[in-house]
């Protein structure tokens, strides 16, 4: 049984950490990292969950989910609850699996590509001021290093340097990335924010 006594955002201290660095570059004009987050962090995941819903309905791909209880407390009455989270996809062969996680990859990265050209625009549209400057470029280092490692995804993927996995139960295959702290889910890697 998992307990839950404040709220989910408490939890991440990172991304409380984007947040009020966002908010602070958007007090130099600079929205583009705010628009990052929320195409990347809230937008795109419903996109790929709803995408991945319809393959499933369809047939073309089985959904693997894991449900947890939790005892959350709303204004101290405590609520039993149980949360589903969605899994690595399981696809019925390779070459789906890999048309489905590359077309991610690149939606993905259309999307940073988009935010880059954000920032590149705010930048030049204000005054070149020493403080906007290194506002400009702590924002423009919070863009280009997810946009690396959405790049080098990509090139995974590409030349087969990921590992794919054949689960019996479901009779597809589930795509994984391996690095330095070990193998990690294709899903996560597509839909982490940085």
């Amino acid at each position: 049984m998992n307990y839950q006594t404040t709220a989910l955002w408490i939890y991440a201290p990172l991304y409380i950490l984007i947040a009020v660095a966002g908010i602070g570059l958007s007090f130099f004009g600079l929205s583009a990292p705010i628009f990052y987050v929320i195409c990347i962090g809230l937008i795109f995941p419903v996109i790929i969950s709803m995408r991945l819903h319809t393959l499933s309905e369809s047939g073309q791909a089985t959904l693997m989910k894991e449900t947890s209880n939790w005892t959350v407390y709303v204004q101290g009455i405590p609520v039993q609850e149980k949360r589903s989270s969605l899994k690595n996809p399981c696809f019925f062969t390779p070459q789906r699996t890999q048309q489905f996680f590359m077309r991610g990859f690149i939606a993905r990265l259309c999307l940073q590509l988009v935010a880059v050209g954000m920032l590149i625009q705010q930048t030049l549209a204000n005054p070149l001021l020493s403080y906007y400057g290194l506002a400009a470029v702590f924002a423009l280092l919070f863009l280009l290093v997810p946009l690396y490692r959405t790049l080098m995804a990509l090139r995974e993927i590409y030349v087969g340097k990921w590992a794919l996995q054949y689960v019996d139960a479901t009779v597809g295959y589930q795509a994984f990335f391996i690095d330095k702290k070990g193998p990690g889910t294709a899903l996560n890697k597509l839909l982490s924010v940085l």
